[in-house]
């Protein structure tokens, strides 16, 4: 390195706040904002469904949970977050989110479960869409996932227009951690996240502070990598790792003491295009 609740079960909801249009494109964040709601399915209330689509019979996933800048949230079977939408009315069978909105927030379909071990918020059901898609619900809230998220990990679709929130949940098999990465980047073999997306120090940072000076808009530009996170086996890095709790709870990974971050910027794995930013920025090179 260089010098320098939502609902019952108890699970609880926490939307992280994200200045991002409701149908365009967004960025991390670590605030905390939204709020779930308690409505449930209503009079004419929802059952598990086996079929997906026109009827079709469909093989049951489990949904997942994901660590995020935005903590630990309900994800698809392939790992995106999923999001529900506070403009739609739970147990109303219907959606709010059409058109243009159903293309940048596509509707979670299929035939799913619950994750081993997480008490959800309300029992998972279906609602039909126009052209008879079944789209699948939690407490009578229809899921969507985001056009904007292009790995699992991310959600920075949290907050958008203060009305798309992350659904944050508890509970589960203990968790030993997602396993670090090596990549080859434009600047040499470098560290990334479980998911393959390079990972940054900030010359700002005071290492060992326990604090991050990355906040506010910078958070949204530069996502904390979240703890827990295990090492390769005989992956040697310039000091130990660590954690520090950030001020809206969410549980930071450092190297050496500095807390590191993703860059929103990095699209996919093997990019580093956050190298050198603003002469603060800085890849972990291996």
């Amino acid at each position: 390195m260089r010098s320098p609740r939502w609902g019952t079960a108890g699970a609880t909801l926490i939307a992280a706040a994200l200045a991002v249009s409701a149908c365009g494109s967004g960025s991390g964040s670590n605030a905390a904002g939204g709020a779930y709601g308690t409505g449930g399915y209503g009079a004419g209330g929802y059952g598990s469904s086996s079929t997906t689509g026109a009827g079709t019979m469909a093989q049951t996933t489990a949904l997942k949970t994901e660590s995020t800048g935005a903590g630990t949230v309900l994800a698809s079977s392939s790992g995106m977050t999923l999001y529900y939408y506070s403009h739609d009315k739970p147990g109303s069978g219907k959606s709010a989110c059409s058109g243009s909105c159903a293309s940048a927030w596509p509707p979670l379909t299929g035939t799913v479960q619950a994750p081993a071990g997480v008490k959800l918020p309300g029992p998972i059901g279906t609602i039909t869409r126009q052209g008879g898609v079944h789209q699948v619900t939690v407490n009578g809230y229809p899921m969507y996932t985001y056009s904007g998220d292009r790995s699992p990990g991310q959600a920075s679709g949290n907050n958008a227009s203060g009305a798309w929130h992350v659904i944050s949940v508890s509970g589960g098999k203990p968790s030993s951690g997602g396993l670090l990465k090596v990549e080859m980047t434009s600047a040499g073999k470098v560290l990334a996240n479980p998911h393959g997306m390079t990972v940054y120090y900030y010359g700002a940072d005071k290492p060992g502070s326990g604090t991050s000076a990355c906040t506010g808009s910078c958070a949204k530009a530069w996502p904390a990598v979240v703890a827990p996170v295990r090492l390769p086996a005989g992956l040697m890095l310039p000091g130990p790792l660590g954690v520090i709790v950030r001020p809206n709870g969410v549980r930071q990974v450092t190297v050496n003491g500095y807390p590191l971050y993703r860059y929103a910027g990095d699209k996919a794995p093997g990019q580093a295009s956050g190298n050198g930013a603003g002469g603060e920025w800085h890849v972990i090179k291996l």
